[in-house]
């Protein structure tokens, strides 16, 4: 038996919340927060604003527009850092990440009130997003740092760090991250994923399983979560548990790629060991003829 090693394609296995998207997020979050709408003399309502046509704008994806309006605002508000950052995400969004620099750079310049941690948070986080769009790893991770400062609880920062550290192979600290994940939010699914796969690399199987398993709890018809979990039952020798999970995948996916990357490595394994080969095909025998589903026994051959 060869143990699998799963390789760590983390940015298609764990989606969001690691892009431009959960900047939006949490920028139109804040901006909801802290709306207040107001009439003055001098002003309009706060929500016929410029800044609220903005941000409206960049939550519809309508991102030219969305440029077109912060600017305006900040033409006539140049010391506003929270639109500054929020131009900063939309550059970011749009990739121009130059742009997205000078404007967080701004933000920076202004004077933002030390106890407006989320801003803060905000900023960092906005600024880590640019600085992997300009493949600067280090200082990503030196944002992100800053962003978990101001917010100790923000798990799109422990996230997009924790992954970082599994790119460079630092798994203890993306462990770590991944684990303040699911402190913060028990029911995180892509916690648990990255739980599981970084204890995998650090062939920690029982770990490995208890986090898929707990995925699996949390989301029962993804498939993922069912391979992986397969992989690392494959890797314990444990073959009738990998097997049934590798049908629990393909029910729900039936073209899963990494479900059926287990299968070949079962069946390289079921030519040299006439156990495996009784084990695994009673299992495929009980499945097909269950489903009364025949093809169920073609994937074995």
């Amino acid at each position: 038996m060869k143990r699998i090693t799963i390789l760590l394609v983390l940015a298609a296995l764990l989606a969001v919340p690691a892009g431009a998207l959960s900047v939006k997020k949490k920028s139109i979050r804040r901006v909801a927060q802290n709306a207040q709408v107001t009439t003055t003399t001098t002003t309009t309502n706060a929500a016929a604003s410029d800044y609220y046509k903005a941000i409206r704008a960049y939550e519809n994806d309508e991102l030219d527009l969305a440029e077109r309006l912060m600017k305006k605002h900040l033409s006539k508000t140049p010391n506003d850092a929270d639109a500054w950052v929020t131009l900063g995400g939309i550059y970011g969004e749009n990739n121009m990440p130059e742009q997205a620099l000078e404007a967080l750079n701004r933000a920076r310049q202004c004077r933002i009130d030390p106890n407006d941690t989320e801003l803060l948070n905000l900023l960092y986080y906005t600024r880590s997003g640019v600085d992997l769009q300009l493949n600067d790893t280090q200082s990503a991770i030196d944002d992100l740092s800053m962003a978990l400062r101001y917010d100790p609880s923000d798990v799109y920062s422990y996230f997009r760090r924790a992954n970082l550290y599994n790119k460079l192979k630092r798994y203890d600290e993306a462990l770590v991250d991944y684990g303040m994940i699911v402190q913060y939010e028990p029911e995180e699914l892509q916690g648990y994923l990255g739980i599981g796969t970084v204890s995998g690399s650090l062939k920690n199987r029982p770990a490995a399983i208890r986090a898929y398993t707990k995925a699996i709890q949390i989301e029962p018809e993804r498939a993922e979560s069912y391979a992986l979990r397969a992989v690392e039952y494959y890797n314990d020798e444990d073959y009738e548990k990998s097997a049934k999970d590798i049908i629990s995948a393909l029910e729900r996916d039936r073209d899963n790629a990494r479900a059926l990357w287990v299968l070949d490595y079962i069946k390289e394994d079921m030519k040299e060991d006439k156990d495996t080969f009784k084990e695994v095909t009673k299992i495929f025998k009980d499945k097909a003829k269950k489903s009364k589903d025949p093809s169920w026994l073609d994937l074995l051959r």
